[in-house]
């Protein structure tokens, strides 16, 4: 069995990347970012609320996992939020990646997309900082009724 797929690294529900595993890769990628490795933290929001269907909450997460590459981790947050690593992307190729997850993503979700951008910056201290800022941009794209934000 692959490491990727281990059972430890993925949330049986879900089918995709748990929490764990994301933050793993993470920590990873962000020490390499510090060597020139350019990635991006992308959070998106379908609409989904508290208390959808696991099997909607599976389909939508499918849908984006098809779209992203081998070397990405997708990860369901809650409430139809899902988290994606995106590596050896700066934020051209994340605004691309958002295109491309908005286009699988567009015709099975129940309200606006939103999507909160943050890509690695040496200004920033720590994994999870970067995770918030993603967040943070998530949130004004919400607030905005939709699209893309970055931190």
């Amino acid at each position: 069995m692959e490491a990727r797929t281990h059972p430890a690294l993925m949330d049986p529900e879900v089918g995709l990347p748990n929490r764990l595993h994301f933050d793993l890769v993470h920590g990873y990628l962000f020490y390499a970012g510090e060597r020139g490795l350019p990635f991006t933290v992308m959070m998106v929001s379908t609409g989904l609320g508290e208390g959808a269907p696991v099997e909607e909450v599976r389909r939508i997460g499918q849908h984006v996992q098809e779209v992203a590459r081998t070397a990405d981790v997708v990860t369901h947050l809650d409430n139809g939020r899902y988290l994606l690593l995106l590596s050896g992307t700066n934020s051209s190729g994340a605004r691309v990646a958002a295109d491309r997850v908005e286009g699988a993503i567009g015709d099975v979700v129940p309200g606006p997309i939103s999507f909160g951008l943050a890509t690695y910056d040496r200004a920033v201290k720590d994994p999870q900082t970067l995770v918030d800022s993603a967040g943070g941009a998530l949130d004004a794209a919400e607030a905005a009724g939709g699209g893309v934000q970055f931190a």
